[in-house]
């Protein structure tokens, strides 16, 4: 093996050991937000997750459960991730070398091999650290053995190009259709490179686009691969536990694969109608945000306004220029030097982002930032980073030859190690910069969430949920970890289909929906417009409200109809029909519209609302919310600060302080003020509160007596304050003074005198804190303050005369001494 080889290994072997090393490291330790949960319980399980299914991770999954590492299930299946991502880097590293060496060909110095190998670093590590990509590389998610696929496709492209002349090189041709056909029960994100493939041919060598067995052959070979589907028809017969559409039939197979749960209009026809504002939305917003978000190298950059995918919020991004010019510089370099392969991955990277863009048609809003999709494109935009790092050193390389005096070695090895050393500092950079944001090492807070809700449930109960983030990790642990399988979980987004009605009606637990499959299949459905305002069910009368809207015009007058949707008219025939044997809930992440009216027949009792036959406002189970908050709940990781928290999670936090909340202030009113305080200091000790959270708990400790204590949340709530309102700080203030510390509130009045000159509301309660701490002038300067504002005030001048007869008398007795 010559020393070129051997140069290229060792360098592919650390680059992979550093990927997979962070990767391993910053592992989610068990399961994690939307679809981790459902991926886990099904490959455990072998059931059938949801459309279009990825039976391929499911089998690979299944089999990583079974390795004798770790006691959780979770880390093994997220394994899967690890390793495939740091694959991924491996083959990014191995595609920019290949592509640079195009051009170069046979690398005979060592500065020559040197730049090469580091553009390749460069390109890899870039990759591995980016925002996104990381972000896939560590929780049990298709995209990371997907982006595997997507480059060892590629890589193979380029491997048959060196090759395509021997007796059997188009075999890797074949070899790319099979894996392919794999990739389909993964996810259809590599099918994407199938125009760079079919370029790469076309620009090497065309004879194996008109050999006919060759053509004979894909079909073949692509559903060899792609027959892993049969599996999932195989397992939804045996009726597993998660067997989302049951595809079990071709007819059902069918409406499985066109993913016809999340509606019926064609994907194709559907771009003709942009379902948001193109430009400003779909590609500005979601896109280019995206895409300025992954090399977060920000000492050169620029900010840009931006807004989350999920609403109004504007969000500031640095957009980083050295990762942008290095990854603009590279694409000038290819289209340069070897312009055909430029235009093979210039087509890949538009078809992974603005094709994506215009084919996906994303409405506003999204329920999450949906960065991953465009994954692809980032790392084609790697390839070019790398691609621009070997350029630079290479023109740093013929600059110092031109100027330098030194031999030919001495001339390039000093310039080619130091420009090395500052172009790996990007990754380097990328790593700590993206370290905190991206490690899951001791984040279990999917996981407690979906205990404690399942923890809140009474036996044998019904618990209506509303989304992935609080039923995945729910499945989850009910199907792995065998916790609290009594309890039967009842996802209202998939109540609205026939097939998940038709399980609860037959899978254990079971539910009360006598129906038979006819009456399910044709006579269920919604659209049914309300018969009135209230609804009566077991015994129970109440106002809807929420359902399913749609205007209706009438001449010049527009009406809004409400009606049923299906999963309304389910929850008050399962309501009906139930007759209280079970106890019926309603998880706290279920919004005020699908509660369909019954907020005051729903009782708090923590992280739950449970269905009662009484009718109140606000009701609240102290017991049983306390003995929940307080006993049963796991809180692991919420406060830590090593742990992140991203806008969703934070959100979904907000359920738990809820009830603490909700208990402290039940307590509050039946005048048992030391319970209220101890109910929020215990929710300060498990959660990070706002600045409002900590002026709540200074509320109840003044009213408890717990002075010391009080002050110490005051100061946290005056530090947290950003804004410096000044109505805040004189609510501080008078707080301050209420629990004992005269000074401090003397100095946060000072503070809102500084802040708002033109208010008169420091004045009067500083000038009466400074009198009964005998600062008369002081006092006496608040005062003429405040008769600036009101001086028609005789009480004000009432009170200055006094306090100068009193400043006049601690003079004349200081003048006497």
């Amino acid at each position: 093996m010559s020393d070129d080889h051997k140069t290229n290994r060792i360098a592919a072997g650390l680059v992979f050991i550093i990927a997979f090393g962070v990767y391993l490291k910053t592992m989610a330790p068990t399961t994690s937000f939307w679809d981790c949960g459902e991926f886990i319980a099904t490959s455990y399980t072998l059931g059938v997750p949801h459309p279009p299914g990825a039976p391929l991770f499911i089998l690979l999954g299944r089999l990583f459960t079974f390795l004798p590492i770790w006691e959780e299930v979770a880390r093994r299946v997220n394994l899967i991730s690890v390793l495939s991502s740091a694959l991924t880097v491996l083959l990014t590293y191995l595609i920019t070398v290949r592509l640079i060496k195009l051009w170069k060909g046979k690398l005979d110095t060592v500065s020559d091999r040197v730049t090469t190998y580091v553009g390749g670093a460069v390109a890899a590590l870039s990759l591995a650290f980016s925002h996104t990509f990381w972000f896939n590389a560590v929780e049990a998610e298709v995209y990371a053995p997907s982006m595997l696929l997507t480059s060892l496709g590629i890589w193979l492209a380029l491997l048959w190009m060196e090759k395509h002349q021997l007796p059997k090189g188009n075999r890797l041709l074949l070899f790319v259709v099979y894996l392919f056909g794999l990739g389909g029960g993964v996810h259809l994100l590599c099918w994407l490179t199938i125009p760079t493939i079919l370029m790469l041919i076309v620009f090497t060598d065309t004879n194996p686009l008109k050999n006919g067995r060759l053509w004979l052959a894909v079909p073949v070979l692509f559903l060899l691969g792609y027959s892993t589907y049969y599996v999932l028809m195989v397992r939804a017969g045996l009726d597993p536990t998660i067997n989302e559409n049951d595809p079990a039939t071709w007819e059902s197979f069918k409406y499985f694969l066109q993913r016809k749960q999340y509606g019926e209009e064609s994907t194709l026809l559907s771009m003709l109608d942009r379902r948001a504002d193109f430009w400003g939305y779909q590609v500005w917003n979601m896109y280019l945000k995206y895409f300025f978000q992954q090399f977060p190298l920000t000492l050169v950059s620029w900010i840009a306004t931006f807004r989350a995918a999920t609403g109004n919020t504007p969000l500031l991004v640095k957009i980083p220029l050295i990762p942008l010019a290095l990854g603009f510089g590279g694409m000038i370099l290819q289209w340069r030097k070897d312009p055909k392969r430029l235009l093979a991955f210039l087509m890949l990277f538009v078809i992974m982002g603005f094709g994506l863009v215009v084919y996906l048609n994303m409405p506003d809003p999204q329920p999450r930032e949906r960065d991953y999709v465009f994954v692809g494109a980032f790392w084609t935009f790697a390839l070019w980073i790398g691609i621009g790092a070997t350029g630079l050193l290479d023109l740093l390389k013929e600059k110092i030859r031109e100027r330098a005096e030194y031999t030919e070695n001495e001339r390039t090895s000093w310039a080619v190690l130091a420009g090395s050393v500052a172009l790996l500092i990007m990754p380097a950079y990328l790593l700590a910069a993206n370290y905190h944001s991206h490690d899951r090492t001791d984040n279990f807070i999917a996981h407690d969430y979906g205990y404690n809700m399942l923890m809140s449930c009474e036996p044998n109960a019904i618990l209506f949920t509303n989304g992935d983030n609080d039923t995945f990790p729910l499945w989850f642990l009910q199907e792995v970890k065998g916790i609290r399988k009594d309890v039967r979980v009842v996802n209202l987004s998939l109540l609205n289909t026939k097939w998940y009605i038709k399980q609860l009606r037959d899978y254990e637990p079971k539910l009360p929906i006598h129906m038979t499959d006819r009456f399910i299949d044709e006579k269920l459905g919604g659209g049914l417009p309300w018969p009135s305002e209230e609804m009566t069910a077991a015994g129970i009368t109440w106002k809807l409200a929420g359902c399913g809207t749609y205007q209706a015009r009438q001449g010049d007058t527009v009406r809004t109809i409400r009606y049923f949707r299906t999963q309304d008219l389910m929850v008050i025939r399962i309501i009906q029909q139930n007759q209280w044997n079970q106890p019926i809930y309603f998880a706290v992440t279920v919004s005020r519209e699908n509660k369909i009216g019954l907020k005051d027949y729903l009782r708090m009792e923590g992280m739950v609302y449970r269905l009662v036959q009484t009718e109140g406002e606000n009701q609240l189970d102290l017991e049983r919310t306390r003995h929940n908050l307080f006993e049963v709940y796991q809180y692991r990781g919420i406060k830590d600060p090593k742990v992140y928290k991203d806008k969703n999670t934070s959100k979904l936090l907000i359920n738990y302080r809820a009830p603490f909340f909700q208990l402290g202030l039940a307590y509050q009113q039946q005048g048992k003020m030391d319970l209220a305080f101890e109910t929020m200091k215990r929710c300060e000790e498990k959660m990070k509160l706002s600045w409002q959270g900590y002026y709540t708990i200074v509320q109840m400790a003044h009213k408890a007596g717990r002075n010391e204590e009080g002050l110490n949340y005051l100061r946290k709530a005056v530090a947290l304050e950003a804004e410096q309102n000044p109505e805040n700080l004189m609510s501080f203030a008078y707080y301050a003074n209420a629990l004992g510390a005269p000074d401090e509130a003397i100095r946060l009045y000072r503070k809102v005198a500084q802040l708002d000159p033109a208010s008169p509301k420091p004045y009067y309660p500083m000038a009466a804190l400074l009198e009964k701490q005998e600062d008369y002038a002081g006092a006496l300067a608040a005062i003429e303050r405040l008769v600036r504002f009101y001086p028609k005030e005789k009480r004000f001048k009432q009170e200055m005369e006094a306090l100068k007869k009193k400043v006049d008398m601690v003079e004349a007795k200081a003048d006497s001494q």
